[in-house]
């Protein structure tokens, strides 16, 4: 299936696509909200996600290689997500003294 859509996006003029594999998929919130006792993540969708990025890489380079060409770009999100959950502070400031949800910025926009 991915291999037909983007064989379909080179024939109509694709040049340069980025693809992402998945993210840490037992990390996200609904997953944890669901599936974690204390707050860790699914090693049952990390996994998951840990055998779907390499093989994506792999279909990509085997098309790149029947192209001729670089035109599509493999990114792998989940180990960067991974970094900045495991080491945040290597992205900016960091801080547990507070958490931002969508409710607490829209209140603090609301009361300006």
């Amino acid at each position: 299936m991915f291999v037909y859509i983007f064989q379909r996006l080179y024939e109509i003029g694709a040049r340069r696509v980025l693809v992402t594999g998945t993210g840490p998929l037992g990390c996200v919130p609904a997953e944890l909200a669901q599936r974690s006792v204390n707050g860790e993540c699914s090693a049952e969708l990390q996994r998951a996600a840990s055998l779907f990025n390499p093989q994506l890489v792999q279909i990509i380079r085997q098309l790149n290689s029947e192209i001729g060409s670089d035109v599509f770009v493999a990114v792998n999100t989940q180990q960067m997500h991974v970094d900045f959950i495991s080491e945040p502070q290597r992205y900016g400031k960091y801080t547990t003294d507070y958490a931002y949800t969508y409710t607490s910025l829209k209140d603090s926009v609301e009361r300006k």
